[in-house]
């Protein structure tokens, strides 16, 4: 059974690598292609690779995205010159008006909506990708669906498998699910060692226990049945109660059960992916979208109900002196409400590439990002924070919690211009068409 929980995920994670290994070629075709011609008076630009098909469905979601939010009824002018010319004024316009930063978020549970005309959201949410099942870019919920759908069609002819990825992956309350699982290996683990008690290979459906901890847990029941188990009515205090039990000509069994529980234990979860929902921004857009949305923050029902007194405290502690270690702690308190948070890069052509981070990931994952959205990613850049701090080597391993970037920050990209003084966008093509 291990094994074959094994070949599965070597399977699907074989799949993956495939997927993004790109396009293929022939075994006869020759090492050498036939050079590009470059036409008189065009810049000869360096060979570049092929996308990937996850990248290529990864910016046809964006594009979509872009398509369904896209307004304005004449065609666009996207040609690179325009972009950059467009750029420059909007940033000579904001330069002139000191009472305006593009560097600056608001923060959507700070807003004052009855006195501020309504801003409009710096992402449209939280997406994520599954390479395990597919290329699409969804949100959490939808992929939630697509996950159990995915099990039931791919282990319809295993019961223990499917009842087992159903446990591992169907079921969002992580605590809940230990609980569980530690309940299913007690009650198989007390037949193994007490096969020849009967108490043992019995469970009432109606227990305290197994009503809280088993039966809200989607296939919990299915593995107990899987297994071996079968339901029945028994007697109870003078009474019929619905019954799991374990029949006694199963018990030669055993040795599957136990194999069956290991499996359980041990489980890979389906992995999702935080895309990283990337746009292009000019400045004036930049300056319009500056909201997070909901999705942003980690807010519990004992915090809705305790917000009011959290504005009360809030207006008690700005009338009280502090220190600056005392105000350290309640801005780090306030920033652990974060799961994700926003990246902002400031280009030196006034565009602005945008991506969505998890507030424990780390600065070389934002580094990682930077890098496949550039144009010529050999050539070696810096981000600087607007105050004019930079990043070493010592703070890629730290998480932008700990980099004080959360929720919302912008960095400044600078790298050294190129040798041949040719004038290249500084990001990819793909994410260029992005500009709206």
């Amino acid at each position: 059974m291990s094994d074959k929980l094994k070949k599965f995920f070597q399977k699907k994670k074989a799949d993956v690598k495939f997927k993004r290994a790109g396009p293929g070629h022939r075994l006869n075709e020759g090492a050498t292609t036939a050079k590009t011609v470059t036409k008189p008076g065009e810049t000869s630009r360096a060979c570049r690779v092929e996308p990937t098909d996850e990248a290529k469905q990864a910016a046809a979601a964006a594009l979509a995205r872009f398509e369904s939010k896209k307004t304005t009824t004449g065609p666009l002018n996207i040609s690179l010159a325009a972009i950059k010319s467009r750029a420059r004024k909007e940033m000579e316009a904001e330069r002139k008006n000191v009472d305006q930063n593009i560097d600056t978020f608001t923060y959507s549970e700070e807003e004052n909506t009855s006195a501020e005309v309504p801003r409009q959201l710096a992402a449209s949410g939280i997406f994520f990708q599954c390479p395990m099942i597919g290329l699409e870019v969804l949100p959490q919920e939808e992929w939630h669906v697509k996950i159990e759908e995915f099990i039931k069609e791919q282990m319809k002819d295993d019961p223990i498998l499917q009842s087992i990825l159903l446990i591992q992956n169907c079921n969002h309350n992580r605590t809940k699910v230990e609980e569980c699982i530690k309940l299913l290996v007690t009650y198989a683990e007390n037949i193994i060692r007490n096969k020849d008690e009967e108490k043992y290979r019995k469970v009432r459906l109606t227990n305290k226990t197994f009503v809280e901890k088993v039966l809200p847990i989607k296939g919990a029941i299915e593995f107990l049945e899987s297994i071996g188990f079968v339901r029945k009515r028994l007697m109870y205090q003078e009474q019929e109660e619905d019954f799991l039990v374990f029949p006694e000509e199963c018990l030669c069994n055993l040795g599957s059960v136990q194999s069956s529980v290991d499996d359980l234990q041990t489980a890979e979860r389906i992995q999702l992916v935080l895309d990283r929902n990337a746009q292009v921004l000019l400045p004036s857009q930049a300056s319009k979208q500056v909201s997070l949305p909901p999705e942003f923050f980690i807010v519990s029902t004992t915090e809705i109900k305790a917000e009011h007194q959290k504005r009360t405290e809030k207006l008690e502690s700005e009338m009280i002196l502090k220190t600056k270690n005392m105000r350290m702690k309640e801005q780090n308190r306030y920033k652990s409400n974060y799961k994700y948070c926003l990246i902002r890069v400031k280009f030196p052509d006034c565009l602005i590439l945008q991506g969505t981070f998890s507030v424990n990931e780390h600065l070389s994952d934002v580094l990682e990002f930077v890098k496949e959205s550039v144009f010529d990613e050999e050539r070696p850049f810096k981000l600087i924070l607007s105050s004019g701090s930079t990043f070493g080597n010592e703070h890629e391993n730290m998480t932008l919690s700990e980099l004080n970037l959360v929720p919302t920050t912008v960095l400044l990209f600078t790298n050294d211009p190129p040798e041949n003084n040719e004038e290249h966008p500084y990001l990819k093509d793909e994410l260029m068409a992005l500009v709206q």
